[in-house]
């Protein structure tokens, strides 16, 4: 399970043990919203600071950070199979992102 807070950080917890794995930092404000890919190896994470970043779940490392959006991130999602991510922000706008590279591929409006 994993959870962002206003707190600003992203908590990986253990379901079983209800007890925190980990925590990693890297947002300077809330983070709204998180998702993990398919796979398990990444999470993905929305934050009042309107950028995107996506971390390597294994190592807690920040792989990057997605910039675009012009307001806050409220929510993300990655597609089921794995390929993009998928956010909403307060700037009306849905973007498209490939994962791997982080390259915003397209821009919905009028939300």
């Amino acid at each position: 399970v994993v959870s962002g807070s206003t707190d600003k950080t992203i908590k990986v917890w253990h379901l079983e043990t209800g007890k925190e794995e980990r925590a990693l930092s890297g947002h300077p404000a809330e983070v709204n919203s998180v998702a993990i890919a398919p796979d398990g190896s990444r999470i993905v994470s929305g934050s009042d600071d309107s950028t995107i970043k996506v971390w390597n779940l294994e190592t807690g490392r920040e792989e990057r950070a997605l910039t675009g959006h012009t307001g806050p991130v409220n929510s993300v999602a990655v597609t089921p199979d794995g390929t993009r991510i998928i956010s909403g922000s307060r700037d009306k706008t849905i973007k498209v992102w490939n994962l791997e590279t982080g390259r915003e591929e397209r821009a919905l409006t009028g939300h």
